[in-house]
């Protein structure tokens, strides 16, 4: 976490100290988060996703730091002293129109809404996926009036790289991308962790439609009172608190690609409304009694039965049916090994840019620990694995005893993660496994696990509180 001092520091000096200290000129993401870890995680993925990310852990720290190098803000609602809400008047006082995405732990709609009317571009509710938050990102500069665009959030137009050595993989990749040029709707399937997410953005990116906008919605992410106006939209006065219209997603997808993660999780109440844009791309907002067209490629995803849940009765068959025009199904890691070493080399790599130190190798014997495992957890798996042997090693060479600890170790969220909502892990999910994990290797030493971290005891004793562990 990155503090100001109070002691001889004014605003501007805060500001040359943190982009000293931090290596970047232009930073455009301020994540402003009480949570050390929670700042931690979200810098981490923000940099994977393109933006130049600072934290901080307060309003007044943020308004300290603000001014109009930064391209959004990422603000959590319950802040010490200002709180989020009052943050975001003061914000837009200081830099107008600047994109503002709450953070809120409350499912409630009213508080969500009382952001949006405060100067809010958009929110978002705890737990929540990583990508939907960058989706919601770049919707906000879009639509952003100064500032269209910005080159930290650019639309990508560039072919994904489909590289393989697997024959299965192959196979699947050239079904891609002839089903990217027939603009019908797909429905992917396959285990947790595979990589569902990434064929969707690589049939987007193949499709006509690639200099347009993928829009992700996760079905388990949202409580079932807000998805129906996250994907629809409302009308001021839909509801307590609607005190304003919604854009939905569908709306916003139009003439891009919509991907809807974990389709079978869609409470039953909502797919018949799903079933009549599938079926006439039109649509009411919540609330409202215009017919709205839509133009929005489907692509969904699932990691459950989608056939057993119609014979439980949870699943409409003609639902499945109009998903179901062409099925992509997407192979376990465990019968694609060929792949391991690429996709490994590929991973590294990404972690060496994040972090902005050398690339990693792979010792011959931590290559064939790598090969030889089963991976239950697919590529999220590997992800994990190769994301915690980076933080410790020694060097640039990643050796088997790196490697070989961590497989066995014990694999609290991995193996439960195939239990766990959505393809993608949420910050939740992220949060604990990366403190467990932690706390696991350190021997439950509180102080090491608190200077691995990077955050203080008294932080440690809450993450055992909200993790359950005494």
């Amino acid at each position: 976490m990155f503090h100001t001092s109070p002691l001889n520091t004014t605003p501007r000096n805060t500001n040359l100290i943190l982009r000293y200290v931090l290596k970047l000129p232009h930073p455009s993401l301020l994540i402003v988060d009480d949570d050390e870890t929670v700042q931690r995680l979200l810098v981490m993925a923000a940099n994977g996703n393109g933006w130049n990310a600072v934290s901080v852990g307060s309003g007044q720290e943020a308004l300290d730091l603000l001014d109009d190098s930064f391209g959004a803000i990422v603000l959590d609602l319950g802040l010490p002293g200002i709180s989020g809400i009052d943050t975001i008047g003061l914000i837009h006082a200081k830099v107008p129109g600047i994109p503002i995405i709450m953070l809120t732990g409350t499912n409630d709609a009213e508080t969500a809404v009382q952001a949006i009317k405060a100067g809010a571009s958009d929110y978002i509710t705890k737990p929540f996926e990583l990508q939907r938050l960058f989706d919601l990102l770049r919707a906000a500069i879009r639509n952003r009036p100064e500032q269209k665009s910005t080159p930290a959030i650019s639309k990508k137009s560039a072919r994904p790289g489909l590289k393989t050595s697997s024959p299965r993989m192959k196979q699947l990749y050239r079904q891609v991308e002839k089903a990217a040029s027939l603009d019908s709707t797909i429905l992917l399937t396959g285990e947790s962790g595979t990589g569902k997410t990434h064929i969707a953005r690589s049939i987007h990116l193949l499709s006509p439609r690639s200099s347009e906008d993928f829009i992700t919605v996760s079905c388990p992410a949202l409580p079932r009172e807000l998805l129906e106006s996250e994907l629809f939209g409302h009308e001021k006065g839909a509801f307590t608190g609607a005190t304003s219209s919604r854009v939905g997603r569908f709306e916003q997808a139009s003439g891009g690609t919509i991907f809807l993660d974990e389709i079978g999780d869609l409470p039953p109440e909502l797919q018949p409304k799903l079933l009549t844009v599938l079926q006439d791309r039109e649509f009411f907002r919540v609330g409202g009694s215009k017919l709205i067209k839509t133009n929005a490629r489907v692509i969904a995803a699932t990691n459950v039965d989608l056939q057993a849940k119609i014979e439980a009765g949870t699943f409409r068959e003609d639902l499945f049916y109009r998903l179901n025009i062409i099925e992509l199904v997407v192979p376990p890691l465990r019968e694609r090994k060929e792949d391991i070493l690429l996709i490994t080399k590929n991973i590294l790599s990404r972690i060496a840019t994040n972090r902005n130190t050398e690339r990693w190798v792979l010792s011959e014997s931590a290559a064939n620990a790598l090969q030889n495992s089963n991976w239950p957890g697919n590529i999220r798996q590997l992800e994990n694995i190769l994301e915690r042997a980076t933080a410790f090693t020694e060097g640039t060479v990643i050796n088997s005893e790196d490697i070989i600890g961590l497989l066995e170790s014990p694999s609290i969220t991995i193996k439960s993660s195939q239990n766990l909502a959505g393809p993608g892990k949420t910050l939740h999910e992220i949060e604990r496994e990366a403190f467990i994990q932690t706390y696991l290797r350190t021997g439950k030493n509180k102080a090491k696990t608190a200077r691995e971290l990077g955050i203080s005891e008294r932080s440690v004793y809450n993450l055992m509180g909200r993790h359950g562990l005494k």
